[in-house]
């Protein structure tokens, strides 16, 4: 019904002369070729406040596109709050790509962007790339950074310590099961 709607909206506008629109009958096939039609945001290196997201949301809806993906974590940036490692964001969200200012979301507002956007029959596909991209990581919790014996002396080993700061988030247990952080973030 909302694509439907946005379709005879876009229609009208077309056709609009002084405020007004007259429409001829007609028949509309309008179905989408694939189930998944998005747009990828990326957040992490060049932080974007929650009403311009809200405003990408609102023109995907208007496009009929039907999923938002937000690239939360990269070496720039940190812009989820991860209760319990309040670092994350104080240090590695505090930073964007050259020279503009960081920020971070909260869980309330990725809690808000995900109804958000759902209302207007989206969903929120949000990425945490771990354990690559780490760099915002490793500036919060340098003792997190231990450098692994086969490899140079930056490069970071890897292990169950990085997975903590994913799976152990309140962000991934509202949309996974078993404390796993899902692909995909649907409202509850």
């Amino acid at each position: 019904m909302h694509r439907g709607l946005t379709t005879l909206r876009r229609l009208v506008t077309a056709r609009a002369v002084d405020s007004a629109a007259s429409l001829d009958r007609l028949r509309i096939p309008d179905a989408p070729r694939f189930a998944r039609r998005g747009l990828s945001l990326d957040v992490a290196r060049i932080a974007h406040d929650v009403e311009t997201v809200r405003r990408v949301i609102d023109l995907l809806s208007l496009h009929k596109l039907n999923v938002l993906h937000l690239h939360l974590t990269d070496d720039q940036g940190w812009r989820v709050e991860v209760p319990g490692w309040p670092l994350l964001t104080e240090i590695g969200g505090a930073g964007a790509r050259g020279d503009r200012p960081g920020d971070h979301y909260s869980t309330e507002d990725v809690s808000s962007l995900v109804q958000y956007a759902a209302e207007r029959f989206a969903t929120l596909a949000l990425e945490i790339d771990m354990p690559g991209h780490a760099s915002a990581v490793f500036r919060s919790y340098p003792t997190r950074h231990t450098p692994s014996a086969s490899n140079a002396p930056s490069t970071p080993s890897w292990g169950a310590t990085l997975r903590e700061f994913v799976t152990r988030s309140d962000v991934c247990r509202t949309g996974g099961a078993s404390g796993s952080c899902p692909k995909m973030i649907r409202p509850q």
